[in-house]
């Protein structure tokens, strides 16, 4: 076969790869606007701000149970493609472990923190039990490695959808809050039921596990595992450190702005999943190419950010009062400063790309350690003072700082910032 014939098929497939990622994306959107709006206001800032408080060390510890192996995992089935299965089986044994420890350490820590909040002790177990459920959503990276996410996204917009319409019944028939809880077990159940259904109907290789394979794999991970907690610690534990330090309606606030602030990430996740096989498959084949295609993901993901901070800043009051009402109207100023946070936090994605396929994972976790001392610290000079708007200003100066002015603090990954204006000005991005 030619190689423009090749080219052609690989093009069209990531084509494909990245509208089925879109859709999902925009799918997942339109329904956690409707949704997220229906229960803030049902629940109101207190009730919510427990759930999202609440939710946050699930999210801490969802980087704990996956080991990091979630960064390296499409490369190495790319690289052994004879040995998937042992991949995704070993993946699969070592997080159903690690799933079961993070639950223990999460009713630990929740009870150590918080002893005299029962309903947020009972409410965090509750959503605990999807860090198990979920393992199954590994076997989706096969289908990544192979450019057919529709598959997977078939599997998470199908458990999505079963969820949005828990909790829209839970609204109706007036439940309580522990119930919407349940919804996060119920998700993770969903996810891992669709996507064995479909390994099965197309033959994914025999899953199988392998202690080198594990040494090997908690080996490349290491310091994937410990950058990638840094980064939920940091994203999250403004949660935590509000919740302990301004009360429950104050994370209302903050989680109500947050989510609107994620809101149009749909968009460059979708490009940066899609475009993260074929970057790496690019590299073996042509260097140019490469650097290209990477300069590519940068110019896209850093315009397409800015022109979306952009515009919410200028609607943020109407999309506040709209989607929450006005009991949420403090929630304005504290979008504003989240939404310029999002671009570099998609920096930041963008860049373990590249410091995977170079062999410096090393490095992100020296990033992604600054972005949390940086913001640990900022929290705690910044909440007792400005509450919510204290929050979203350490995370707005953690991320600019980890994720673009520390990569000049190394001589070997100083190559990137070079990279990063070049993308910005469009400078050796066109074919």
């Amino acid at each position: 076969m030619q190689l423009t014939s090749i080219k052609k098929i690989i093009t069209t497939k990531y084509m494909r790869n990245t509208g089925w990622l879109l859709f999902e994306q925009i799918f997942r959107m339109g329904l956690t606007l409707i949704v997220t709006t229906l229960m803030a206001r049902y629940l109101g800032t207190e009730n919510f701000g427990i759930l999202n408080y609440s939710l946050a060390y699930i999210m801490i510890f969802t980087a704990v149970s996956k080991l990091g192996i979630d960064s390296i995992i499409v490369n190495e089935i790319i690289n052994n493609k004879e040995e998937s299965g042992k991949v995704i089986g070993t993946t699969i044994y070592l997080r159903l472990v690690s799933s079961f420890i993070s639950i223990l350490l999460i009713f630990l820590l929740v009870k150590l923190l918080n002893p005299n909040y029962a309903a947020v002790q009972l409410i965090t177990l509750i959503q605990s039990i999807s860090l198990v459920l979920v393992i199954f959503d590994t076997i989706g990276f096969w289908f990544q490695s192979k450019l057919q996410s529709k598959y997977v996204v078939i599997a998470k917009s199908s458990a999505f959808a079963i969820v949005v319409l828990w909790r829209l019944a839970l609204i109706y028939f007036e439940k309580s809050i522990y119930y919407f809880a349940v919804a996060t077990v119920i998700e993770g159940f969903a996810i891992s039921l669709f996507m064995i259904a479909y390994y099965i109907k197309f033959k994914g290789p025999k899953i199988r596990f392998s202690f080198e394979k594990a040494k090997h794999l908690i080996s490349g991970s290491f310091y994937y595992f410990i950058a990638g907690l840094l980064i939920v610690v940091y994203t999250q534990l403004d949660k935590i450190m509000l919740g302990k330090m301004a009360g429950s309606t104050t994370v209302g606030i903050y989680s109500a702005a947050f989510a609107i602030s994620s809101l149009w990430v749909f968009i460059p996740t979708a490009l940066i999943d899609s475009a993260r096989p074929l970057i790496m498959t690019s590299k073996n084949e042509n260097e140019a190419s490469y650097i290209r295609k990477y300069k590519q993901l940068y110019c896209s993901i850093i315009w397409m950010g800015l022109g979306a901070a952009l515009v919410i800043t200028l609607l943020s009051k109407p999309i506040i009062l709209l989607i929450y009402g006005k009991q949420f109207i403090e929630s304005v100023s504290v979008l504003i400063i989240l939404i310029w946070s999002r671009i570099f936090s998609l920096m930041g994605t963008i860049r373990a790309i590249w410091l995977t396929i170079e062999n410096f994972g090393k490095y992100q976790v020296f990033f992604v350690g600054i972005g949390a001392v940086i913001n640990i610290v900022l929290n705690i000079s910044l909440i007792p003072h400005y509450g919510a708007i204290g929050a979203a200003i350490a995370t707005l100066i953690a991320e600019v700082i980890s994720a673009f002015i520390a990569v000049l603090f190394f001589k070997q990954t100083r190559p990137l910032f070079k990279l990063i204006i070049q993308a910005f000005l469009f400078k050796g991005v066109k074919a």
